[in-house]
């Protein structure tokens, strides 16, 4: 009994140590969090000045209405961010909420890079060249929710973090980090379950094994035990428990080379990454790359795709946090198939 609490204590603490990125393995110089942190403020002030100050933080959604237990469904499933901020609700006396929301999400995107560093180490051995590429994950956010974005919503940052740091635990094969942040990403946005499929897809080659068998059920039970419970506390809240967006997704495909705004938004979404995507499977490039299950990883978003048809608007931009950090990796996987960018893939997992 005593070496079984030991082990438990021991995975606890390996958890911790990852969570907070304190392992000396691809230490980040204190340089590079400089910079990550500048570029990061860059992008929130750029987000404030464009979304955050021109909009009612009082709207039927916001984190108030949250807080209140009075927002629509399925806004008021979405209480993480809110929570948080109702621990800086004694700032508001000092500083404005806007000024709050605008700092957090400089913290968030900020370490957005930064964890987006170190999954790239697990990618590539060029350490330098890691280091260098990782903000390159600001480039898709600054289009899908700066230039092309016309919304607020409080999540969309947490929600990239959150799904960026599950990956990172699950190419660490750390299943206790991952079903923590895949239960607080269920209090995030429900989009955190789309995990579940960048599971299944890194661990393709022991898919039916009783491994990931019992720990899929386990991500699919802390799902419906945070779900089913909120639907039922807040039953009587106006809207519908999911967003369905099948009629609006077929009007936008009937109308998308008629509709500029549709045809903007689809075009220039993540800024023109995904063609790379095209080229790389379409060139046959990506059997250049060694991993398989770090390549497959980052193909969960085509389920997320067909869900999408469902419960996603397909031109709204800001609705593709979980894309983001997929097909940013995609890009940079083309890249290192051609020697003259010097990005040496990580040996064969």
């Amino acid at each position: 009994m005593g070496q079984q609490k030991s082990l438990v204590c021991a995975d606890i603490l390996q958890s911790v140590e990852e969570a907070l990125y304190l392992t000396k393995e691809n230490k980040i110089p204190v340089s590079y969090h400089l910079l990550y942190f500048l570029l990061a403020a860059a992008v929130v002030y750029f987000y404030y000045i464009k979304i955050v100050y021109q909009t009612d933080l009082n709207f039927f959604n916001s984190i108030n209405a949250v807080q209140s237990f009075e927002s629509r469904k399925p806004y008021q499933f979405r209480l993480l961010v809110p929570f948080i901020f109702f621990l800086f609700k004694p700032l508001e006396f000092i500083i404005s909420q806007r000024e709050i929301i605008t700092g957090f999400f400089v913290i968030v995107v900020y370490l957005t890079v930064v964890v987006y560093q170190k999954i790239l180490a697990q990618y590539f051995q060029n350490k330098k060249a890691v280091l260098f590429l990782a903000p390159v994950i600001l480039y898709p956010i600054l289009w899908n929710y700066v230039i092309l974005n016309q919304g607020y919503q409080f999540y969309d940052f947490m929600a990239i973090l959150i799904f960026i740091t599950g990956l990172y635990f699950i190419i660490k094969d750390n299943f206790t980090g991952l079903l923590v942040t895949f239960g607080a990403g269920i209090f995030n946005k429900e989009t955190a379950g789309y995990l579940v499929f960048a599971y299944l897809l890194f661990n393709y080659k022991i898919v039916f094994t009783k491994k990931i068998i019992i720990n899929t059920f386990l991500l699919t039970a802390v799902f419906f035990a945070i779900k089913l419970p909120l639907g039922y506390i807040f039953r009587n809240n106006p809207g519908d428990p999911v967003e369905l967006c099948m009629n609006e997704n077929i009007n936008i495909i009937k109308n998308i080379f008629s509709n500029y705004v549709y045809l903007k938004n689809v075009v220039l979404n993540f800024g023109g990454l995904y063609i790379f995507i095209f080229l790389l499977f379409l060139s046959r490039r990506w059997k250049h790359f060694p991993s398989r299950k770090l390549l497959f990883i980052n193909l969960a978003f085509s389920p997320n795709i067909l869900l999408g048809f469902f419960v996603t608007c397909y031109s709204e931009v800001r609705v593709y946090a979980e894309f983001v950090p997929l097909i940013t990796t995609l890009f940079l996987i083309y890249l290192s198939t051609f020697k003259k960018f010097n990005l040496q893939p990580a040996e064969k997992t």
